[in-house]
């Protein structure tokens, strides 16, 4: 065990340093340009206009951070569901309340009986015997960049290289992220180691309420965006190896049930990982499924995602791609 833990802050300090120097490394002597320059003269510090062009200087590039320039997308998104709920009219949580309800088969911890909640507390009690096994992982997938990692590891996903492909993976982790926290603030159920003094979480919870899991809604929905646009167009059938798609309007339950592959596994095991930890309750997991294939239907109508972002990710994986 201790060699365990050596090679483990080892790899944690490597992956620290490396980050720092990336982003944060020190230059010396920076302030050279600022005793050399010619400064009686500010406009030729600049280099000139570009004529005829439609901007005088060349705009930021078009993949900025992927994690921020998601908010872009975000509001897209937030702009769709709520005129799809005014047009009803009605709130998008109410509808995204219904969606996690599943047809009333989920329900909120706050509103079970002692019965059912003593039975979402033995669930996890009988996963938490998976802690050993599952203990490196799940420390990983703790936070966001570690969990979404596991889905760049698995297509190769390189942000210099993919791009679009590595924005649409922060796109589906932001707008889960979002829906997850105004329908955990709209639910407010208490995390299982608040009603059960047998439950000892492996890590520290998250101060945030427990239902839905938003591990679950942003690993579903990841997975869902992922497969879905690596596909045959004239068939609508996946080109990953192994994968197979449920009927993209199909329901819920048809979406668990018939979609299998990789990336379905993942989203499942990262999900699932949040119960053996002792964080959430088996139906926090179902209830964030259900709420990742809501949003899934409602993304399909934004384009800015659905047709111009998903068109350049087609555009980087050709190898999982058919017309």
């Amino acid at each position: 065990m201790a060699v365990l833990n050596q090679n483990q802050n080892q790899n944690q300090d490597q992956s620290i340093a490396v980050g720092v120097e990336r982003r944060f490394r020190t230059r010396y002597n920076s302030d050279i340009e600022s005793r050399l320059a010619n400064v009686a003269a500010p406009d030729t510090l600049v280099a000139d206009v570009i004529p005829g062009a439609a901007h005088n200087y060349p705009v930021f590039h078009k993949y900025w951070d992927a994690d921020w320039h998601a908010c872009e997308h975000l509001n897209d998104f937030l702009q769709h569901i709520i005129a799809v709920a005014t047009a009803v009219p009605t709130t998008w949580i109410a509808q995204y309340d219904t969606a996690a309800g599943n047809g009333a088969v989920n329900i909120p911890p706050r509103d079970m009986n002692r019965a059912q909640l003593g039975a979402q507390v033995l669930q996890i009690l009988q996963l938490g015997l998976e802690r050993e096994a599952r203990f490196a992982e799940i420390i990983d997938q703790d936070d966001g960049p570690g969990a979404i990692n596991y889905w760049l590891g698995m297509l190769k996903i390189d942000p210099a290289r993919h791009p679009a492909t590595y924005l649409m993976v922060h796109v589906g982790r932001r707008i889960g992220e979002h829906v997850a926290m105004c329908l955990k603030g709209h639910f407010m159920c208490p995390r299982p180691s608040e009603v059960s003094t047998w439950i000892t979480p492996m890590i520290d919870p998250p101060v945030t309420p427990s239902y839905p899991a938003g591990h679950a809604i942003q690993s579903y929905l990841m997975s869902y965006l992922l497969a879905f646009t690596f596909t045959n167009d004239a068939t609508g059938a996946s080109m990953l190896p192994q994968h197979q798609l449920p009927a993209i309007g199909g329901t819920a339950n048809a979406f668990l049930a018939n979609g299998r592959g990789a990336l379905f596994d993942l989203a499942t095991r990262v999900s699932q990982n949040r119960v053996v930890a002792g964080i959430h309750y088996p139906v926090d997991i179902r209830a964030g499924q259900a709420v990742a294939h809501r949003i899934f239907q409602d993304i399909r109508n934004v384009n800015s995602i659905w047709v111009d972002l998903r068109n350049a990710v087609r555009g980087e994986f050709p190898q999982y791609v058919r017309p």
